[in-house]
């Protein structure tokens, strides 16, 4: 047995047990024709050799990185344009993942952990798409016109040590960043029933007298149903369902027991002039009791616009109202009475008080409700979420742990149902947190879009693009998270973001005020109080920073800068940019902070 450094490919079939079920002979003839077409010429053609075939994979050496990444590109892209004639369910795409180290050999075979690796990376490679090590990605320099995605830390299964790792697609294959469904996913449509909340929109009623406004309140009524589906959590009933008792006076309890929700949201549109005011409350279907209530005065300009607005301040005001009325009515009720919707209730409640303890609770109830069902994809992306608080509030040596086990969560939650919101603002923020700003970004802003109204989301994308550099375009997602979430349990968090996005743009005037803001909230930590120091030292308030640095240690007593130099990072790599880092810590210096 001898050794010997190599690059190692392995390549794979996505969805090659779907395809034999579908036609057995006509998938073992394409996979035949791909590796006889294309797999082994371009191998031979780039200086490498088949090591063997394993079912649909096919394993490779090389002993240049280059040349294994460029074969890897040429047959991802002439497997490409060759199902472009494809029916769609019937093409066949694979995956190729690419590691380089030591390799022993023996009788023609490879073994080892290098060849470990390549595997794993393979299985995380996107269908399409390659994926690579960090070493590869060092070692392929500028020698390679290559565009990859940094994707942060990977636990890989038996491997000791954490790998980086990059994803590459074939140009114009992505719009996003994100995978492409694929047809061997099974994404449900809707998420299910686990006795999700139900609620019904009566439609708004009109109480002006000037003509034409009736289609506005009928026409706000179909946006804020339609708003309100978006959240996955939430049986909403049907739009031809509830216009049903359009213009009747009815009883909530009427309504909620022929429609069979749990919940009515009805409403009011008046119009004077230029002005115009809508009232909304929510009321128990069961007793008829008012739940809660709110009034929206706006100026008329853009019908559409201000339709979308309001429909998702309700919609942003609602869910966490309905979180806790949910959680109220499991108060004093055995874990073990409960299924696994109501143990998810009851961990979010946890979540959303933010110290140790109770994240860690929130964990073990996240963990519980996955237990009895796996494909509970909201529970998998909540539990990836409680990871990456468990980062930012537990001590430093976890965080590198934290933010890998978060990624791993996050992803499983996008397999099982790709369109959950949640699971791709897990993984948007510990993809932001772990370095990997860019792929954070493409997944934080693939929730906004999912669910308009997802305050998190919103203040979550704002804070990867402050990571970026770009505070200027993170100011508006801070805005729209205050606007749909202005009780939001994490507000303190919003405060420091728009402190921090400030004084990258040296408002520091402004940075000021969203510092004290934040230090007045409850559920706060030292961040603000950090940010508000070195804003006083830029600013040479030395004597304001004195005190301002005695309120930071009755947080983090004893903090020096490289305590705070280390905060920033939750891995190998700074969340943000190392110019930034070095200018944040000279203001502490300035304001007085120690630096050991």
């Amino acid at each position: 047995m001898t050794r010997r450094l190599a690059a190692i490919l392995d390549a794979d079939v996505v969805g090659f047990s779907r395809l034999m079920g579908l036609d057995e002979a006509g998938t073992f003839a394409a996979l035949k024709r791909h590796n006889t077409e294309t797999i082994v010429p371009t191998i031979t053609k780039h200086r490498g050799h088949v090591v063997k075939f394993v079912g649909d994979g096919t394993l490779a050496e090389f002993s240049s990185v280059v040349d294994a990444l460029r074969c890897a590109m040429e047959i991802q892209e002439a497997i490409l344009a060759g199902n472009h004639h494809v029916v769609p369910d019937r093409r066949m795409i694979w995956r190729i993942g690419i590691h380089v180290g030591d390799v022993l050999n023996e009788d023609g075979d490879i073994f080892g952990e290098s060849v470990n690796i390549a595997a794993r990376l393979q299985a995380l490679a996107p269908a399409g798409g390659i994926c690579l090590s960090q070493q590869v990605r060092d070692q392929i320099g500028t020698a390679l016109d290559f565009e990859a995605t940094d994707f942060g830390n990977r636990k890989l299964k038996n491997i000791e040590q954490t790998v980086r790792v990059w994803r590459w697609f074939p140009p114009g294959t992505l719009t996003d960043g994100l995978d492409d469904e694929i047809p061997d996913r099974a994404i449900p449509s809707q998420p299910p029933e686990r006795k999700r909340p139900s609620i019904a929109v009566l439609p708004f009623t009109n109480m002006s007298s000037i003509e034409g406004q009736e289609h506005f309140s009928d026409g706000f009524t179909d946006e804020l149903i339609a708003t309100l589906a978006r959240c996955r959590w939430l049986l909403v009933a049907a739009r031809n369902s509830s216009f049903s008792f359009k213009g009747r006076a009815v009883d909530a309890r009427r309504v909620a027991e022929d429609l069979g929700v749990k919940y009515v949201l009805e409403g009011s549109v008046r119009r004077s002039d230029t002005r115009i005011r809508i009232t909304a409350q929510l009321l128990d279907g069961s007793e008829g009791t008012l739940l809660w209530a709110e009034r929206y005065d706006r100026m008329l300009a853009d019908i559409f616009d201000l339709q979308d607005e309001i429909a998702s301040e309700i919609t942003g005001t609602i869910e966490p109202e309905l979180s806790a009325i949910e959680f109220a009515a499991l108060r004093g009720r055995s874990i073990v009475d409960m299924t696994a919707w109501e143990i998810y209730l009851k961990g979010l409640w946890h979540l959303y008080r933010f110290t140790i303890d109770e994240l860690n609770t929130a964990k073990q109830l996240f963990e519980q409700a996955i237990a009895i069902d796996p494909s509970f994809a909201q529970a998998q992306a909540r539990l990836a979420y409680v990871h990456i608080q468990l980062g930012w509030y537990g001590s430093l040596e976890e965080r590198s742990g934290r933010i890998c086990e978060a990624i791993e969560l996050a992803e499983q939650a996008i397999t099982l149902d790709q369109k959950e919101p949640a699971a791709h603002l897990a993984l948007g923020r510990a993809l932001a947190l772990d370095g990997a700003t860019e792929a954070g970004i493409a997944h934080l802003r693939h929730a906004v879009k999912l669910d308009h109204s997802f305050a998190q989301a919103h203040f979550a994308l704002g804070q990867a693009l402050c990571y970026a550099d770009r505070p200027q375009e993170g100011m508006p997602e801070f805005s729209e998270a205050f606007r749909l979430s202005p009780r939001d349990p994490h507000l303190w968090t919003f405060h420091s973001m728009m402190a921090f996005a400030n004084y990258q743009m040296d408002k520091l005037d402004e940075a000021a005020d969203a510092a004290r803001a934040s230090m007045r909230s409850p559920n706060v930590t030292f961040w603000p109080a950090m940010a508000l120091v070195a804003i006083q030292g830029r600013q040479g308030k030395i004597e304001e920073a004195r005190r301002t640095i005695v309120e930071l240690y009755s947080f983090r007593p004893g903090m020096t800068l490289d305590d705070a130099r280390r905060e920033f990072y939750f891995g190998l790599k700074p969340a943000m940019s190392e110019t930034f880092i070095e200018r944040f810590v000279g203001d502490l210096a300035k304001a007085g902070l120690p630096p050991q």
